[in-house]
């Protein structure tokens, strides 16, 4: 596929920058060459560098070194090999501290090259220059490389990017995963490896060994890479520099699909690619065993490559000049590469931020800001913009501000006629401008656009174009015109038009070019590959060719995706003639088809479909869990493993994956369960948090928390009448056979269970009656199964259950107590809580004496022995008694219930050993025993003379006594006689 032909003369210029108030933007040429359209990107400026005179090194991606003075035109000083596919190539450059007197740079590139140590791409490589320099000591060359630093080049992205020289003449480095982005490569794991230098930030000396301050280094091994690492987990750390006083690594690394980071760069830490990316772990990679358990240290910055602000981020500088206003003092500059944005931030030297950067940016439109430095004298930020092969001062100069000049031409040869446009002309402060053109020939003109034809002879011109303010502040540019200049003729064959390639097939096309000047030209081949997601479409430039024929093998890239390959040509005069063809993917669709909705990774995309190229080779990945968070991985149809490798074949493609949720899994493994619960009857309900399905002999019930658990039979029945699940909870137990009696049970969520039995029914025991019920052994216990649902008293206070075996009763205030028995008979007599006794408050317990038992009540108590029955007792007789030593004093245990006298007015209770205690409002309760007792009720007790006891009885000299209403009764110890006497 053919593009267009284009004839351009130099005068390329940038849009207009958006930046705050006073501030503009100044260019520094650099000597490397712009891009002249679309299809020719020029030299591709990557990084600068100052040398001790504030002039400039810059080197350009396909290998090209260049200086520029600070007044004079640039030179070129080498053109170094480079591998230069997509981001290889030369890409780093620093000055060592002690330039003055060495002479010493250092340079970051990929270079071909096979043997130990290699990858498929050839070598990343650090070297170290000695610049070789005129006799006015400017720079004229670069000679004596010696390696510093080298390792296996094995993609070609994220490769040896950053380079600063420290003051201490040690030099840092950072290296990127070197992992194919295309998909979802294991190679990326390396980043956390302190073993392997790809993915890291190194900080090593001249000679290639450690820094013996490193958080790994060995002494015994100072050459080793764990020696060399400062920091780990880093994808493409694109730029960073050292925190002014502290060195403290500033990096922007640069993501994946998601984040851009700014990493404040501690020793030894890991910053978790690519097993996190921005603050949150990383889809697909996250499910590979390497990152099971590995943590990361979280940006002080991210920005999301949805919110539009760019995604391919450039580390900065921190500002330390004196030219700025006071509030950007020690502010972090950073930029991003594809939005032309530029931001500001503020962080302490602990890496708190203490100033956010800027929601959208502090500066758009600035260009392709891929390099930010700072400018020896003043300290101003200067940005390489590879856009425009330029690098960009930004001044602080309030108020009016020159205009830039800027324009492009085209000539018809035939007739001398040139076009000129100022449409890229902009003031800073958006003032109106006027033109005025100088068209060399002595003729001017004004107006944003102009044409002129010129004489026969010259052949070239100098145009100078003034673009005036209305303030009448002017900027000019100046570019020289071939009026008469024909371009050159380029014939280019391409490949067969409706050929499409796969993975490793050869691209072959032939070009010439021929100039009526100049007579034949060379050509030289550009490519790029173009690769769109959704409206988000970015181009990677290629390795360039020289020559007539260009040959390449296909490379593989997934969805919308084209290789542009343009052939160039241009004349001594600048003129530039270029064609293009397009090679488009033999592609075939890989689908995965799941019932369960997952986030499926194919190559680098999440998604279950996407067109591949044939050859290519990528990984498809299984999440572990489904996206409704419950069903997890269990198989591919082919067996295949979770994470599986895929060779893109000349055939679509469909895998099937299935996720079974715990109850299926349960369901599929457990024989057992199956014969229970029989078959399905609908399909599975719930949230992520519960879920359930119905079976033809139940239900099989599931959370995190519980597992899966059956329910069936009775007990479901009684379960979901309570409410089931969100009633009564979730299972915690299969349906099981209890240890005694020949019954069933499940337990559930909240201290809740469900007993059955075929002679009580299946019934709800929860709680704290529940908690007393198991502590008494439950089912094994003296109350055996519950004959009742846990039910709330009629009083409206209190709950109980009743059991074969008794009951256990509740409130708030008395906790949970069992009666039993023939207590329980006589409260239950009595009116159970709506009794004189109110509610149990102690569970029925063995007496001291080892003989009766006991229940105590709110209001009163129940004994019992196997002679006496059990009797209640209440009120201020069982205050006495209590007083006197229960059942261990001398009245023994009560042998009736509390009751009333005949005549009315008072109360009693006789005991065991011959004793009783009466009770009148007016008399309070007394105990009357023995020989006193037996005086008293043959005279006809309470209704005798005497009337009711006033004393207890008490000892007196030789015998006792006891005192009554009517008189007192006297028992002597010699004649063993009792005498009732009247007051």
């Amino acid at each position: 596929m053919l593009g267009g032909l284009l004839v351009a003369l130099p005068g390329v210029a940038a849009a207009a920058p958006a930046l705050p108030s006073g501030f503009v933007l100044r260019d520094i040429p650099t000597g490397l060459r712009p891009p002249s359209s679309a299809s020719d990107p020029g030299d591709l400026l990557t990084d600068f560098a100052f040398l001790p005179d504030s002039s400039v090194l810059a080197v350009g991606k396909y290998g090209k070194v260049t200086w520029a003075p600070q007044t004079g035109a640039p030179r070129l000083l080498a053109t170094l090999p480079v591998r230069a596919e997509q981001d290889l190539g030369l890409t780093g450059i620093g000055v060592a501290g002690d330039y003055e007197t060495s002479r010493h740079i250092y340079t970051a590139r990929a270079v071909p090259g096979t043997g130990t140590g290699s990858g498929p791409m050839g070598f990343l490589r650090l070297s170290r220059w000695t610049v070789s320099t005129n006799a006015a000591g400017e720079p004229t060359g670069l000679g004596a490389e010696q390696i510093v630093l080298q390792t296996s080049a094995d993609a070609d992205v994220h490769a040896m990017t950053g380079l600063e020289v420290a003051a201490d003449g040690t030099i840092w480095v950072t290296i990127g995963d070197n992992a194919d982005w295309r998909i979802v490569d294991e190679r990326a794991l390396r980043s956390g490896n302190r073993d392997d230098p790809h993915g890291k930030l190194l900080h090593i000396r001249p000679d290639g060994s450690g820094v013996p301050g490193n958080p790994y280094y060995d002494p015994a091994a100072p050459r080793a890479v764990r020696s060399l690492v400062y920091a780990s987990g880093f994808r493409s750390p694109f730029r960073f520099s050292l925190a002014p006083g502290t060195g403290t690594p500033i990096v922007g690394d640069v993501g994946w699909n998601l984040w851009e980071e700014v990493n404040f760069v501690n020793p030894g830490s890991d910053y978790g690619w690519p097993c996190w990316e921005g603050a949150g772990t990383t889809p697909g990679y996250r499910d590979l065993p390497g990152c099971v358990g590995r943590s990361s240290v979280p940006p002080i910055h991210a920005y999301h490559h949805s919110a539009g602000l760019g995604s391919s981020i450039t580390g900065g500088i921190v500002y330390t000049g004196s030219t700025y206003p006071a509030a950007y003092s020690g502010k972090y500059f950073f930029g991003d590469y594809t939005s032309g944005r530029l931001w500001t931030m503020g962080f302490d030297t602990t890496g708190r931020v203490t100033t956010p950067a800027e929601a959208t940016s502090w500066a758009t439109g600035v260009g392709a800001p891929v390099s930010l430095r700072a400018m020896p004298v003043g300290g101003d930020v200067v940005f390489a913009d590879i856009g425009s092969a330029s690098l960009r001062r930004i001044v602080y100069q309030p108020g009016n501000n020159a205009p830039t000049a800027s324009f492009a031409s085209t000539n018809d040869a035939a007739t001398g006629t040139v076009t000129f446009d100022a449409a890229k002309s902009f003031d800073p402060n958006g003032d109106a401008l006027t033109y005025t053109w100088a068209f060399g020939d002595g003729a001017t003109a004004t107006g944003a656009t102009a044409t002129h034809t010129y004489a026969a002879s010259p052949d070239s011109y100098q145009v100078r174009l003034t673009v005036t303010d209305s303030f009448g502040a002017s900027g000019t540019a100046t570019t020289t015109v071939y009026p008469r200049n024909n371009a050159p003729v380029l014939t280019l064959t391409p490949p067969d038009p409706s050929r499409k390639f796969g993975v490793g097939d050869v691209i072959t096309a032939t070009a010439s070019a021929t100039d009526v000047e100049d007579g034949p030209l060379s050509v030289t081949w550009a490519t790029d590959t173009v690769h769109c997601h959704g409206l988000d479409c970015h181009s990677h430039p290629g390795a360039r060719q020289d020559g007539g024929t260009f040959t390449m093998a296909f490379d593989g890239h997934p969805g919308d995706t084209r290789l542009e390959i343009t052939a160039i040509v241009t004349d001594s005069r600048g003129a530039t003639t270029t064609k293009t063809f397009i090679a488009l993917p033999l592609q075939r669709r890989l689908t995965v088809v799941s019932a369960v909705p997952a986030d499926f990774t194919l190559g680098d995309q999440q998604t279950t479909t996407e067109l591949f190229t044939v050859g290519q080779q990528l990984t498809v990945i299984a999440p572990e869990a489904a996206l409704d968070g419950v069903a997890t991985f269990d198989r591919w149809s082919d067996g295949a493993p979770r994470v599986r490798g895929l060779v893109m074949p000349n055939a679509d493609v469909t895998y099937t994956a299935t996720y079974l949720t715990p109850i299926d899994r349960r369901y599929a493994t457990d024989a057992t369960i199956r014969g229970v619960i029989g078959t399905p009857t609908s399909v599975e309900q719930g949230d992520p948090a519960m879920r359930w399905r119905e079976y033809t002999g139940g239900r099989l019930y599931w959370s995190a928390a519980t597992g899966v658990h059956d329910v069936r039979g009775n007990i479901l029945k009684a379960y979901l009448a309570a409410g089931g699940a969100l009633g009564y909870g979730l299972p915690t137990t299969d349906e099981s056979a209890a240890p005694a009696g020949g019954g069933r049970y499940n337990l559930f969520t909240g201290g809740r269970s469900i007993y059955w039995t075929s002679a009580t029914g299946a019934h709800l025991v929860w709680g704290d009656i529940y908690a007393r019920w198991r502590a008494m052994g439950d089912v094994a216990s003296p109350l055996a199964y519950p004959t009742t649902d846990e039910t709330g008293t009629p009083d409206g206070i209190g709950r109980y259950n009743h059991f074969q075996g008794g009951s256990i009763y509740w409130t708030r205030g008395t906790g949970a107590h069992d009666v039993r028995g023939q207590i329980r008979g006589l409260w239950s007599a009595m009116g159970w809580e709506r009794s004189l006794l109110g509610y149990p408050k102690s569970n029925e317990e063995m007496a001291p004496d080892g003989i009766g038992r006991y229940s105590h009540f709110q209001n009163g108590s129940i004994y019992w022995t196997g002679a006496t029955g059990a009797h209640e007792i209440h009120g201020s007789i069982h205050t006495l008694w209590a007083a006197m030593g229960w059942e261990r004093s001398v009245l023994g245990y009560p042998i009736t219930n509390e009751e009333i006298t005949p005549d009315r007015i008072g109360r009693y209770n006789h005991f065991q050993q011959n004793g009783s205690i009466y009770w009148t409002p007016t008399t309070g309760a007394h105990d009357v025993r023995g020989k006193i007792r037996n005086l008293w009720s043959s005279m006809g007790w309470e209704r005798s003379w005497l009337g009711y006891p006033t004393s207890n009885e008490y000892a007196i000299n030789g015998g006792r006594r006891s005192d009554f209403q009517g008189g007192y009764i006297l028992y002597s110890f010699t004649t063993g006689v009792a005498t009732a006497h009247r007051w």
